[in-house]
């Protein structure tokens, strides 16, 4: 499921006590509810979260990284896929920084054409780099970033048209 904003990721439930609906082959089961905290497993592992948020704006904190997340009720998710299927998504998209770092390579330039899931730009944090890839396919309009920048969260990195 995709969100409206590329930094956020979609789950459907999770608030008024409706249990959230995980990606396909995860399993997800509170902990210790009161404090946010909570398991997740795959064939491949488990891993132990912490959930804070209120109304629809929700963090997940998974091995470090504090993650946004946008809780949608089943009709809001299918209005925002009604939305998006109407062609709503069209004109300019603003990728921004999920989190503060380095920005320590720039894989595109204004002009390039771009399909969705390309490398984009690698921002490090915590002695890790991130790959930001495009939400859609589009033309890169404007870098707002260079080698060797900070970035803070939120910050515009650049802009697909």
């Amino acid at each position: 499921m995709t969100g409206p904003e590329p930094r956020y990721r979609t789950l459907v439930g999770g608030a008024d006590g409706v249990e959230m609906e995980p990606a396909a082959g995860w399993s997800f089961s509170w902990v210790d509810r009161d404090a946010g905290v909570a398991g997740l497993r795959a064939a491949g592992g488990s891993a132990q979260v912490v959930v804070e948020g209120w109304g629809s704006e929700w963090f997940v904190t998974l091995r470090g990284r504090r993650i946004p997340v946008i809780v949608r009720s089943r009709r809001e998710q299918l209005l925002a896929e009604a939305a998006g299927a109407s062609g709503s998504g069209a004109g300019p998209i603003d990728v921004t920084a999920t989190l503060p770092g380095l920005v320590v390579a720039i894989e595109t330039a204004e002009g390039t054409e771009v399909a969705a899931g390309d490398p984009l730009l690698t921002i490090e944090a915590m002695k890790m780099q991130n790959e930001v890839r495009a939400p859609r396919a589009g033309r890169v309009s404007a870098v707002a970033v260079a080698a060797g920048e900070t970035v803070a969260t939120g910050q515009l990195l650049l802009r697909i048209d």
